[in-house]
């Protein structure tokens, strides 16, 4: 701390930070924060943290609980953060009180804004969430009966944004857009980081296609891999990288090994450093059903890879397309646009093994992934689209419009 000068503080509030989109968001803005503020942040269980941050890290006590689908283990954990909370906006002298994640943003507003600004970060499509039964009849009623008591409501995506004002039905004035910032120099430092020499054989003399994600329903990795079976067939030496882990972990393997591609599909496994295996890769491609603001996209696009992604609208239209209307139809069929290519979302319905055929929304996840590896020039064309797009993603940008928001009257 500076003598003589008083230090602005802040309170962040996020589950974890292990794992997750929402949890690297949150340690790229604490790093990059000016030093002239003093930074807490709540979160379960202080004793797994994965990524580096900056401040203080206080703990709701939950060592070992990581029960995240128990409707109990919600339920304690909320009432034990409304409690803290109250406890810390009353005491803790902060300016304002930033929630990551619907939990959260829930018990930042039922802890009230009497001593403190509340501001919620919403990182994903609510209406697109709601295919899960949580947040049908838990999450999206109490979004609308709570998230207007907040001073700020900050969505990651224009996308969203517009969600939360048509559907939500929060003031424009109270709904902004601040996407996620990037360190492009952490990114390019750590892509230099080497690989095995089992891992470099592994790869070697193949065409890469890489995803990252948390291996989850969410994300439609088993799609990516039922295209791929297709996609093999056009480029015998594809190899398939798959980056991350998670509950369906077994299940993908199961499906890869059920086409006979046990070999050519790649699962790291956890990486607190995808950017040397995203180094190695030709194309990057994102599945997903539904997301908030992708962040795999976004560090690929960063990366200058040449990307491809299924049209979930909300983060996939903003870094790639930027010129299409963010709500508009979804695309039928597969779509060249601004910065990278789009294609229809797959039905999200789960494929036991080889034997049924492909969706035609598979078909074209295939057609456009061969049509980047065949093709050197649309590669290279679309990594320097990549590159430009990246040029606007920097975290230095997106810290300055988060102080903004703190220290708005």
């Amino acid at each position: 701390m500076r003598k003589g000068k008083k230090m602005k503080k802040v309170l962040f509030v996020i589950p974890y930070l292990v794992e997750g989109g929402a949890e690297r968001a949150l340690s790229n803005i604490t790093t990059h924060f000016s030093p002239e503020w003093d930074i807490d942040i709540l979160v379960n269980d202080d004793k797994i943290v994965d990524y580096s941050y900056n401040g203080t890290v206080l703990t709701l006590g939950f060592t070992g609980e990581m029960k995240t689908d128990s409707v109990l283990f919600q339920f304690r954990v909320l009432l034990r953060r409304v409690r803290k909370l109250r406890n810390l906006k009353k005491n803790g002298n902060y300016q304002a009180c930033i929630s990551f994640l619907d939990s959260a943003n829930i018990a930042n507003v039922l802890s009230g804004r009497r001593y403190c600004r509340t501001i919620l970060s919403v990182r994903i499509s609510l209406i697109q969430s709601a295919i899960k039964p949580q947040y049908k009849f838990v999450v999206n009623p109490l979004v609308k009966a709570l998230y207007g008591f907040a001073d700020k409501v900050v969505a990651v995506s224009e996308g969203i944004r517009q969600e939360l004002i048509a559907d939500f039905g929060l003031k424009k004035e109270k709904v902004i857009t601040i996407e996620n910032g990037y360190n492009m120099e952490e990114i390019w430092t750590q892509r230099e980081e080497g690989l095995s020499n089992q891992q470099e054989e592994l790869l070697s003399g193949k065409k890469i296609i890489a995803t990252t994600g948390r291996l989850s329903r969410q994300k439609g990795q088993w799609h990516l891999i039922r295209a791929f079976s297709e996609v093999v067939k056009k480029v015998p030496n594809a190899l398939l990288i798959i980056i991350g882990s998670g509950e369906l972990e077994n299940y993908l393997k199961d499906l890869s090994k059920s086409y006979g591609l046990e070999d050519r599909v790649y699962f790291t496994g956890h990486a607190s450093n995808p950017y040397k295996y995203l180094k190695k890769a030709d194309v990057f491609v994102l599945p997903s059903l539904y997301e908030g603001f992708p962040n795999a996209l976004a560090e690929a696009v960063c990366m200058g890879l040449p990307c491809v992604a299924t049209d979930f609208r909300t983060g996939a239209r903003e870094l790639l397309a930027p010129q299409m209307d963010l709500l508009g139809k979804e695309v039928q069929c597969v779509t060249e646009t601004q910065y990278g290519i789009l294609t229809p979302v797959c039905s999200g319905k789960i494929y036991e093994d080889a034997k049924e055929p492909l969706e035609q929304s598979e078909r074209f996840l295939a057609e456009a992934i061969s049509g980047m590896l065949t093709n050197e020039a649309k590669r290279e064309l679309y990594g320097q689209k990549s590159k430009r797009r990246g040029e606007g993603l920097k975290i230095e940008s997106v810290i300055d419009r988060w102080i903004n928001v703190i220290e708005e009257a």
